[in-house]
Order: C-alpha cells, then structure tokens, then sequence
C-alpha cells in the first residue's frame, strides 16, 4: 500500500510508456502508467505477476513532447520499491526512491542488452499454467552465454529423451552455479510478423529473438512451429556459420525435427537447449523444490 504521505502529491492521470526493470530477478518489462506523483508511480504490465512486494526496481519513464516542450520523447529514470502487486488490475504500484524531479535522463531507445530476456529466476515466481497458456511452444535455454562468454550453464545429454528421463539427465547433469541467470528464449511470435508458424533467429532487429553475436547472421535460423501439432522444427537459413542440432550441422533451408533436451547451437558460441513447455514446467517445479531461491 503506497503511504499516507504519498496521497499527498498531487498525481497526473495520463497514460505514459514505462519500463520496470526488477533488480531481484534482472528482468525488465514494458508497460503504461495510469497515475503518476511526486513520490510513486502505478503502472500495468502484462508481466506483473514477476513482481512482489517489497522488490527492489528501477522505473523508467518516457514523457510525450506536448509535456516537456522538447522535440522528441524525454526518458527519466529512478529507483522504487514495490508497494503492492494488484492482481485484479493487473498493475504494480511503485514507490520512489528519491522525488520524481530528482530522476537522471534515460534516452527513449536506451536498453541495456543484459536486462532484455527474461532469466530463470523469473519462472521461479510464476504459476504454472501462466507460463504455459503463454507459450505453448516451447522454450530455448542458454547453455552459455553470447557474445563470447564461456561461463557453461548446462551440461546436457543430447539424447531424445521423454519427459521422466529428461528430467532425470536435468537433476544429474546442470551446474547449479549460475542457473538462476540463464538466459531463457520464449518460442513466440512478436506481434507485428504475419509469418505465424515460424520464429526466426538472427542478429537483426527483425528477428523473433534477436541473438547480439557477431558470429550469428542476420537471419539465422528459424524455427517451424505445426500448427496443429505442435510439433517443433528448425532449420538453417544459410547462415555463414552454420546451425547445429546435437553437433550436426544442418543444410540450409532444410527442416529438422526438435524434441526435449537437443542442444541448439547458432553459430560457435550461442548454444542453447530446447524445452517443450511441459518439460520447462516440469523442470521449473523441480528447480523449486531442489534448489529454491
């Protein structure tokens, strides 16, 4: 519950972008205010569920022109603490740091690359049909992570597995060191791309996923997604340095088929490991219960 004395301010019922990154889980979320003071900020996002009580973030917002009389979009950024999580509406409600007027500058396109994906930290809080019902595609999980980094995440088998013996090679073979911070690809559509039953991979900005890895092409790599089925493929779009499933390099623009637990790699450094969504779910609920926190 925001204090007292935050009631006090007088707040600005306007609709503005915000970004709510949460320092707990490293995991930052797009969403719009609803009311905005001195002191705190209340703001939807889809992604409210991944916020508790008490959490430690940082809340970026963007203000239109016709309300700095600037010539372009002006960001502020601060520290907050979560007030309260409202499940109804589905929204947080920040509480400031310091004054709003206080806040540094933020430009509109400035993200940081690290607090972009969602990390397995942040499934931890979820229940477990949300994650489901959102995508029911699957999941890639970084064994290691791009951009040259060798700091081994996963040590997987690579045989086709059904779901209890997958879970059996999960429990035997992953490093738990720095598992709460793998990186985690949701196999979903952006919203804006009229190719339905695939998920590109690649470099550029137009890409499902977008991979920062110089050794990564442009268009890497797709993924084929049966509409029926849901049977999962992926195929190589030419790449210039090749995609790999279990160690085998693919031929271009040829379909393979992808159960539980194949490794994927996307070019020499970004590897990665398939999970269909009951398995992720399954191995999320493990996780919980063997090594919570």
């Amino acid at each position: 519950m925001i204090s007292r004395e935050l009631r006090k301010h007088v707040r600005i019922q306007r609709q503005f972008e915000a970004r709510l990154f949460n320092a707990k889980v490293r995991y930052e979320t797009e969403g719009l205010t609803e009311n905005i003071s001195q002191g705190g900020v209340y703001g939807k996002t889809s992604d409210w569920r991944s916020f508790r009580t008490g959490d430690q973030a940082i809340v970026t917002l963007f203000l239109p022109p016709s309300l700095t009389d600037r010539d372009k979009i002006f960001g502020l950024r601060g520290n907050a603490i979560v007030r309260r999580v409202d499940e109804q509406k589905e929204g947080v409600a920040l509480e400031f740091s310091r004054d709003f007027q206080e806040f540094e500058k933020a430009e509109h396109s400035e993200i940081a690359v690290e607090y972009r994906y969602k990390q397995i930290s942040y499934y931890l809080r979820l229940e477990f049909a949300d994650f489901i019902r959102a995508n029911p595609h699957g999941f890639l999980v970084e064994k290691s992570a791009s951009a040259g980094k060798n700091n081994a995440v996963f040590q997987f088998s690579t045989l086709s597995l059904d779901d209890d013996q997958a879970m059996q090679v999960i429990k035997r073979d992953f490093s738990i060191a720095n598992l709460h911070e793998a990186t985690v690809i949701e196999v979903r559509k952006r919203k804006f791309d009229t190719a339905k039953n695939t998920f590109a991979i690649g470099r550029a900005a137009t890409n499902d996923r977008v991979i920062y890895d110089n050794l990564v092409s442009k268009t890497h790599a797709y993924l084929y997604l049966h509409p029926s089925s849901k049977d999962c493929y992926i195929v190589d779009c030419g790449s210039k340095n090749g995609t790999l499933l279990n160690g085998k390099v693919l031929k271009p623009f040829e379909q393979y088929y992808v159960v539980d637990c194949d490794e994927i790699c996307f070019g020499p450094q970004t590897k990665t490991v398939y999970f269909s969504s009951l398995s992720f779910a399954n191995f999320i609920s493990e996780l919980r219960t063997t090594h919570p926190g």
